[in-house]
């Protein structure tokens, strides 16, 4: 087994961005230039003497001030050429960006366009060797050329990438008409969460190392349905909170625990659903896990967080888009501080990541999972992503729900596989969460149940009581 590292700092996109800087630095320096000729050429920085003090002073004194009148006037001289030079340096490095990104762009529609074509025959040859499943980039391609198969003129709605009209991605703009329409027809309801619950603390250990992350998610998958972790653990500079979002789940939370709390609107017959269930791929997906915020919040203070402390955000399958979202939540971010970020095997394309945040995301190219949301990772300076050749043939994974390419263990395996690992990207990132967590050997973990909403009741229209007067006098015949 192997793996192939994209984005980080040696990613095509740093490259542009460095490109992009570069000008940006010529420019000043063309500017600063500019602004000592300016300088240098006014008074009083450029002497100009009366002839009659030259006149009065020795021969010495006065060849002295030409040579130094000369001086001045050679450097502004130099520093209008030199300006001109860095002027001209950043316009060719600005040509040579544009060009780059064009060619970029160029090489990678005509690649879309030639996995378009073949794409009947990927999915046959993918359903016949990856275990009757696509892989991850065969996933996305179906995503993306979706309204090719449906005939003219749905096609023309992909985006110029993959031979459409539109210069936003097709997914951009499915999930959320998605969500529109799902709502709409009240076959969804996106009703706020609470955290209803919290479990006995329990200290576990933890040595700060990503495959410690995969330790965690493995104990949150582990915990009553509807959970989440948070882990406290001591740093070097204080405190750091890691939270731990499990994939998704289709127990319901009912006859989990007697002692959890009521949320309003919930009684007898009305569920509180779970809102890692399909409900919550919708509520990632298409609604920026807005109702999620609070019930986050809620939890990491009930933990000891507070304003400007640090939180870790890992989450594997469905919670890595959580995971993101959170990470990128305006309102969390005034409150907390995320270094770090960490999905395993989720559809994470999507959704931005602050510049102060570094994320490492783990793929395996055989989990059609990651490939849902019909894009990958940007390649981006502050965004990492791993993709590993497929599962090891040494371990018995099952091949249940998404295949064993999904299965959480196969990810614990390829955390294993960084271990030593050279990359400079993959080295800076496990550097990273080393120096966020030091020596430290344990954490406190606190297990918070959450809950949402139950959907509102339907009301029925209100009685007409003067008709039923009338129908009382006058009763139908």
């Amino acid at each position: 087994m192997g793996y192939n590292v994209r984005g980080g700092p040696g990613s095509i996109r740093y490259s542009i961005a460095e490109l992009e800087r570069t000008t940006t630095m010529l420019k000043g320096a063309g500017a600063d230039l500019l602004d000592g000729a300016a300088f240098l050429t006014q008074f009083p920085a450029f002497p100009a003497f009366p002839a009659a003090m030259l006149a009065l002073g020795t021969t010495m004194l006065r060849l002295r001030v030409v040579g130094a009148v000369a001086d001045v006037g050679e450097a502004a001289a130099l520093c209008a050429a030199r300006a001109a030079e860095a002027g001209l340096m950043a316009l060719n490095v600005a040509t040579a960006r544009i060009r780059y990104e064009q060619v970029e762009a160029e090489a990678q529609r005509a690649i879309n366009v030639a996995r378009g074509d073949l794409l009947p025959l990927t999915v046959m040859w993918d359903l016949a060797n990856n275990k009757g499943r696509p892989r991850t980039q065969t996933t996305e391609d179906i995503i993306n050329q979706l309204p090719r198969f449906l005939g003219l003129p749905y096609g023309l709605f992909r985006d110029t990438e993959h031979g459409g009209l539109f210069e936003s991605p097709y997914p951009d703009r499915l999930y959320p008409r998605l969500t529109d329409l799902l709502l709409g027809q009240n076959l969804v309801h996106l009703t706020p969460i609470e955290v209803v619950g919290r479990r006995p603390d329990r200290v576990v250990d933890f040595d700060g190392s990503i495959e410690s992350l995969t330790d965690l998610q493995k104990l949150a998958e582990h915990e009553p349905p509807g959970s989440l972790l948070v882990t406290r653990v001591e740093g070097p500079e204080g405190p750091v909170y890691v939270l731990t979002l499990p994939g998704t789940q289709s127990d319901p939370l009912k006859d989990i625990d007697e002692n959890l709390r009521r949320i309003k609107g919930a009684g007898p017959g009305r569920e509180l659903g779970n809102p890692w269930d399909g409900v919550g791929i919708v509520e990632g997906m298409g609604n920026e896990s807005k109702n999620l915020i609070p019930s986050i919040e809620d939890a990491l203070r009930q933990s000891g967080a507070r304003n400007g402390d640090r939180v870790v955000v890992t989450g594997y399958s469905q919670g890595g888009i959580h995971a993101a979202n959170i990470a990128n939540d305006e309102h969390l971010n005034e409150l907390f501080n995320f270094p770090h970020l960490s999905t395993f095997g989720s559809p994470t394309g999507r959704v931005p990541v602050p510049k102060d945040t570094h994320a490492l995301h783990l793929e395996d190219k055989n989990d059609l999972v990651p490939g849902t949301d019909g894009g990958r990772n940007p390649d981006e300076r502050n965004r990492l992503t791993v993709v590993f050749d497929g599962p090891d043939g040494t371990q018995e994974l099952g091949n249940e729900g998404f295949g064993e390419a999904h299965n959480l263990e196969n990810y614990e395996s390829h955390a294993r596989q960084l271990r030593g690992a050279t990359d400079p990207g993959v080295v800076e990132s496990l550097g990273l969460l080393g120096v966020l967590f030091g020596q430290s050997r344990q954490g406190r973990v606190r297990s918070f149940q959450l809950a949402r909403q139950p959907r509102p009741k339907m009301k029925l229209p209100a009685k007409d009581e003067k008709r039923g007067r009338l129908d009382r006098i006058a009763p139908p015949h």
